[in-house]
């Protein structure tokens, strides 16, 4: 066949194919566009009819809120025509009132006048009266006001006598009281652990060689720290230490420190036992300087810019005691029991605290010359003068050297009193305990009449037996107070001694039994 022809045929089947193709294309085009008017008139249909549904709830709910709002107005106007109303009635009563107010105002101003008038006719009267009066009386009238001002002031201090005489009279009546119960209040405020100082210390030492060094050749080291410092050493082979005892705490440590020193040292000599005992003594001198800010800080008296000197003496306080009693602790309670007992009485609290506290000032210092510490206190505050007069009064008369003529002392002589007799704030030897009793009770032995004595309570209560015979009950109050006057005069003891003198009769009687002496 030839190619022409060929293509002429594949040609008109090309074309069959492309009207076919076309042709259906074109049907389905019109059966899809069928079926989407179909859809859309659906849903144009429903859409109208969800509309006229919403237009219909809209309409229903307008009418609703018409209603609503008809009432509401309904209601509103009936609430406003009763607010008129009440409006109304309140302005009738506002009248009502603003008219008797105004009658009321009208007679007030009326009393008022009539009160002026008044006024004015006691007025001319009493100017009236008073030339009249002194007419009758023959005198002038200066000469009657002053003899009714010399009534009235004598009749004022006559009553103000009564009145302070009543004041005193109470105040000596409920003073007792009074006192005791300030006293207990301030006791109560104040907590303290106690005071007691033990007069021997221990170096700590476990090996024998270490001693042996430390003792020197022949004892000269221990010696020497003997005789420089006063204190006692004692080496105990069965104990780990060794003993430093001596009465005065500042030595004490001084030795303690030189020994310690010495420990460490590799050789041990007497120049080098020299050389460390130097050293202590200066570092001890400062430690006390240092002592001294610190309870300058406590006290808060930063302000008063004490000396080194002054601080110094006052860190050896530290490192005194009296009865076993550490002063500075001590110094420190009086201080506090004076200021609160001050605080009160409503007392200067600057004198209170200073005067309490430097009261014994003069137990920090050696007294080679005899003197006591009251005098020593009053001439180390006196020396450095940046204390006042009655600071120095209140601190140094607590002993009685002077009698004392400040409300501070007084304090200051109570607040010592306390802190020295509260259970466990001092301690004494037994020999001194053994010789008060001792002297206690030959006093009350030493009268006519008594057979026995017991001195009991630490001494502080005694018991004397009489003989019956020889003294009778009206013997035994004379007996009583001339023992506790005696007492009182010879023997210093703590606190107070209660005297008991008891005269006891006893009679004895045997009964036999009378039915044995029957039956025999």
């Amino acid at each position: 066949m030839p190619l022409i022809l060929q293509l002429v045929i594949l040609l008109v089947v090309f074309g069959l194919l492309a009207v076919l193709v076309y042709s259906f294309v074109r049907v389905k085009s019109k059966v899809d566009l069928t079926e989407a008017k179909k859809h859309a008139e659906k849903a144009l249909h429903a859409a109208e009819a969800e509309a006229k549904l919403a237009h219909k709830s809209s309409q229903e709910q307008i009418k609703r809120f018409q209603e609503s709002f008809a009432e509401l107005e309904k209601r509103y106007q009936n609430q406003t025509q009763k607010s008129e109303k009440t409006v109304q009635v309140l302005e009738e009563r506002l009248g009502v009132k603003d008219q008797a107010n105004q009658k009321i105002q009208a007679e007030l101003e009326a009393a008022q006048m009539e009160i002026v008038k008044l006024d004015m006719e006691i007025v001319a009267q009493k100017k009236q009266v008073a030339p009249l009066l002194a007419k009758i009386a023959g005198q002038t009238e200066e000469k009657i006001k002053k003899e009714i001002q010399d009534l009235l002031a004598q009749d004022l201090e006559l009553a103000q006598e009564t009145r302070v005489s009543k004041i005193i009279d109470y105040t000596k009546e409920q003073s007792p009281a009074i006192a005791k119960n300030m006293l207990i209040e301030a006791i109560h405020r104040f907590s303290a652990p106690t005071s007691v100082e033990k007069k021997s210390l221990v170096v700590p030492i476990n090996r024998n060689e270490t001693k042996v060094k430390v003792m020197g050749p022949n004892l000269e080291i221990l010696n020497f720290l003997e005789e420089e410092l006063g204190v006692d050493i004692v080496f105990d082979d069965a104990k780990p230490g060794i003993s430093i005892s001596h009465f005065e705490l500042v030595k004490k440590h001084i030795a303690r420190e030189t020994i310690m020193k010495l420990v460490k040292d590799r050789i041990v000599n007497l120049e080098i036992a020299q050389k460390r005992l130097a050293e202590a003594k200066v570092e001890t001198k400062a430690l006390l300087t240092e002592i001294g800010n610190k309870v300058v800080a406590k006290l808060d008296l930063e302000y008063r810019n004490f000396p080194a000197d002054f601080k110094e003496i006052l860190g050896r306080l530290k490192y005194r005691t009296s009865y076993g009693q550490n002063i500075l602790k001590h110094c420190f309670e009086v201080g506090y029991f004076t200021l609160l007992l001050g605080n009160e009485l409503g007392l200067n609290e600057e004198i209170c605290k200073i005067g309490g506290f430097f009261h014994d000032l003069g137990k920090a210092i050696d007294q080679e010359d005899g003197r006591p510490h009251d005098i020593l206190t009053k001439e180390i505050m006196e020396r450095f003068g940046i204390f006042s007069w009655e600071e120095i009064h209140a601190a140094w008369t607590h002993h009685d050297a002077i009698p004392i003529t400040t409300a501070e002392g007084l304090l200051v002589k109570a607040g010592d009193a306390i802190s020295a007799g509260r259970p466990g704030a001092r301690q004494e030897t037994i020999e001194k305990y053994l010789a008060r009793v001792m002297a206690i009770e030959g006093i009350a032995n030493s009268y006519e009449g008594v057979n026995k004595t017991y001195a009991i309570s630490g001494g502080r209560e005694l018991r004397v037996l009489v003989d019956p015979k020889r003294l009778g009950d009206e013997n035994l109050p004379e007996l009583a107070n001339e023992i506790a006057r005696e007492i009182e005069n010879n023997v210093a003891y703590p606190g107070q001694i209660k005297i008991n003198v008891i005269r006891r009769i006893q009679q004895n009687r045997t009964i036999k039994d009378k039915s044995k002496k029957a039956t025999k």
